[in-house]
């Protein structure tokens, strides 16, 4: 009798025929086991395994051919490498985009870019109840569904976090930060997965788990980061290697690991210079959307197996529902136990980020197994048998294949590319100024530049973004508004640009790039749209950060409602602050930071203990995510033991936070505050200019400005008035 509408599991049966009886060879029980799985079987495409758990591994940005398991030998990878053994090895499999939400739409629907309708990192969400998915379907067989990701790309506010029971993916980015460095260590997520997974080791259960190593920023911690010091890349590589060994250790340890399905994949791969791009998101290359793809089989079924015939990640949830037991509907992607090699299977892949994000022409392409071709304003065709590094642009020649591809290309949907939020009067005022996002209402034939012409210009932005990340913000605003003036739909620089005026105390101008990064871009990006509500409050525009706040609601209501509490707080509305800053901690997730916001409401209307209670709440959140320590928790905590009366223990607090975070105004500011209360003005100036070290800058001059006026000191003051002024007034 089925227990709660499941199939019972085969193998877990057939271990208590062997406790009761010990008297069958395991491998006769073996074959009898995986006879009954599979049923009537004339080959392997009818196996399946009702039942089994599924856990599917994401290593985002790892190229296939950089594993010895493809062939490298210049890294070391025993944990996959040992998988590999147990594996069926895909060696031709290939992502639909670059980009790490689209291509993990594709993953758990089996549907490209074009039919989910997810095209970009932003701009896009996932519609889980206009489209079959993964996850809902083994929920409906049964199955307790489970998620835990790396990196702020996948939040749960793209539409990933409702097709699963549980979607863990509690990342605190501090604000202003760089899009690439909103990621938490594998090791973290790994964490969360091994709880989740013994929660429900005893039932069936698909578990999807997503690390961001090797993905930018390269850092391999130790002993990678020594191992690997002349190829980071490869340390990252290394490093995940590891995460995902210790997680699939753990599942031989908990018994799961011989009867589950467990996939290992990647999203896309990374350019590393190979034809001009170090990333990715731009380009086609193999290098960028070849990656790879390992598939274990209950008891190890297959094991060692390579399959030569073309693969696709959309062929993966298909996989997933036939061994499962199940059925999809009609979808473009394959079971990846049916492939056969040889001509006919076409696979598409695209990038729309050029488009959207820099304005230059988008990319799209086609893979028959042999060929490659990519179509945008310079159609080019590599022979990937004799070139498989596409050096060799044959698109004059070979023109019977390029013809042949680019009609095959033709067949695929083109799908809406509009991005979500976009007034359409709007729209069509930009793309008839030609702005970025609005390609596809052009006339045929508009031309956009092509992204391979317009790499080289990709170098003056990056040396902007090194110079901002160095401290050195005149110099970086003065780089970057140099880039913008160059390409003016280039939105990443706008944004950038933004966030190094806020830095410069310039808020009135960052408020500016901001917008024009949203209206370039033809995206509603909320994010941004915070930062500019954040900027217009520096520029003491309630009213306007307010509005930007509900417009940013629906897309990341925890940092809308951040927004409001400080509008309130400005106001001197502490009632109004309380209730947004509680709300911003009441959501589907909330992180460290939205308890901060309501730790510092509560400061200033003399609930200190309140106050200490909700920054120890944010400190055990921190905790249970993996931070090492929260910014600005700490500084918060000493200004409400300060106000309390508690001088030695807010003195610690200050302290604490200035060695976890060096660059901290607020913890500098404040401990130079108490130390000059207490007449130890040796020791709070050389606390300012510790500040002033860690914070080249008029920030930290204007910081040091008011300290001082605050305290008295009104020489000093007018001199880091000084220092300030000059940036602030540009």
């Amino acid at each position: 009798m089925f227990h709660g509408g499941q199939p019972p599991d085969p193998l877990r049966a057939g271990a208590r025929v062997l406790t009761r009886a010990r008297l069958v060879p395991l491998a006769a029980l073996a074959a009898v086991l995986f006879s009954a799985a599979s049923g009537c079987r004339k080959g392997p495409e009818t196996i399946a395994f009702p039942g089994a758990p599924v856990v599917l591994i994401s290593i985002d940005t790892l190229r296939a051919d950089r594993l010895p398991a493809y062939g490298y030998r210049a890294v070391e990878t025993p944990q996959l490498d040992r998988f590999r053994k147990d594996a069926i090895l895909f060696e031709s499999a290939w992502s639909p985009c670059p980009m790490t939400l689209p291509s993990h739409v594709t993953l758990l629907t089996g549907l490209s870019p074009p039919e989910h309708g997810v095209r970009n990192n932003v701009g896009f969400s996932f519609d889980g109840a206009r489209h079959w998915h993964l996850p809902g379907f083994l929920k409906a067989k049964g199955y307790a569904t489970g998620a835990a990701v790396s990196s702020y790309v996948l939040r749960g506010e793209t539409g990933l976090a409702g097709l699963f029971d549980e979607y863990e993916d509690s990342i605190d980015p501090r604000h202003g930060t760089g899009f690439a460095d909103q990621q938490r260590p594998g090791t973290v997520t790994a964490g969360i997965a091994k709880r989740w997974i013994d929660a429900h080791a005893s039932g069936s259960f698909f578990y999807f788990f997503h690390i961001y190593e090797p993905h930018v920023p390269w850092d391999p911690p130790e002993p990678f980061r020594t191992r690997y010091r002349s190829s980071p890349y490869d340390g990252e590589v290394a490093a995940a290697d590891a995460i995902v060994g210790d997680l699939l250790d753990h599942l031989r340890r908990a018994g799961l690991y011989d009867r589950a399905v467990v996939i290992v994949t990647s999203d896309h791969g990374e350019g590393l210079g190979d034809h001009g791009e170090e990333q990715h998101s731009i380009l086609l290359y193999r290098e960028a959307i070849q990656v790879p793809l390992l598939l274990k089989l209950p008891g190890s079924r297959r094991a060692g197996e390579t399959v030569k015939a073309p693969a696709q990640l959309a062929d993966v949830a298909v996989t997933v529902a036939a061994l499962a037991g199940g059925q999809p509907p009609t979808l473009p992607g394959r079971s990846l136990l049916q492939l056969a090699a040889g001509p006919g299977r076409v696979l598409y892949a695209e990038t729309l980020y050029p488009r959207l994000h820099l304005g230059w022409s988008e990319l799209r392409s086609v893979v028959d197994g042999r060929w490659q071709y990519i179509h945008g304003p310079r159609p080019e065709l590599y022979d990937l048998t004799n070139d498989p590094q596409e050096r060799n642009d044959l698109a004059r020649r070979e023109t019977r294949e390029r013809e042949r591809l680019r009609a095959a290309l033709g067949r695929f949907p083109v799908g809406p590319s509009m991005p979500e939020g976009v007034d359409p009067a709007v729209a069509e005022r930009l793309a008839a100024l030609g702005y970025v996002g609005f390609a596809r209402d052009r006339p045929a034939g508009a031309d956009l530049p092509d992204p391979r012409e317009m790499l080289p210009q990709l170098e003056r932005m990056k040396e902007g973004f090194r110079l901002a990340s160095a401290g050195r913000s005149d110099e970086a605003a003065l780089v970057l508004a140099e880039v913008v003036r160059a390409q003016p739909a280039n939105v990443e620089a706008w944004i950038r640009l933004g966030r190094v005026l806020v830095e410069l105390g310039r808020p009135a101008e960052a408020a500016a790039s901001f917008e024009q990064a949203l209206q370039r871009g033809g995206m509603e990006l909320p994010d941004v749209v915070v930062e500019l509500g954040h900027a217009r409050l520096r520029n003491r525009q309630l009213a306007e950060a307010e509005a930007e706040a509900r417009r940013a609601m629906p897309g990341v209501p925890e940092k809308a409602h951040e927004l409001l509490a400080r509008v309130a707080m400005a106001r001197g509305d502490l009632e109004a602050a309380l209730g947004e800053a509680d709300a911003a901690a009441t959501g589907r997730n909330p992180q460290p930071a939205s308890w901060l916001v309501g730790a510092e409401v509560r400061t200033r209307r003399g609930d200190y203990k309140g106050a200490l209670a909700r920054l120890d709440e944010a400190d055990r959140r921190g905790q249970a995510i993996g931070l090492e320590a929260v910014r600005n928790l700490e500084a918060l905590r000493g200004d409400a033991l300060a106000r309390s009366g508690r001088p030695r223990e807010a003195e610690a607090a200050f302290q604490r936070e200035v060695a976890a975070f060096p660059s901290s105004l607020l913890a500098h500011a404040s401990l130079a505050a108490l130390l000059f209360s207490e007449g130890r003005r040796a020791e709070a100036q050389a606390g300012l200019q510790a500040m002033l070290a860690a914070n080249p800058g008029p920030r930290a001059c204007q910081a040091a400005a008011v300290t001082l006026k605050a305290v008295g000191g009104r020489t000093g003051a007018t001199r880091f008035a000084a220092c300030a002024a000059p940036s602030a007034s540009r």
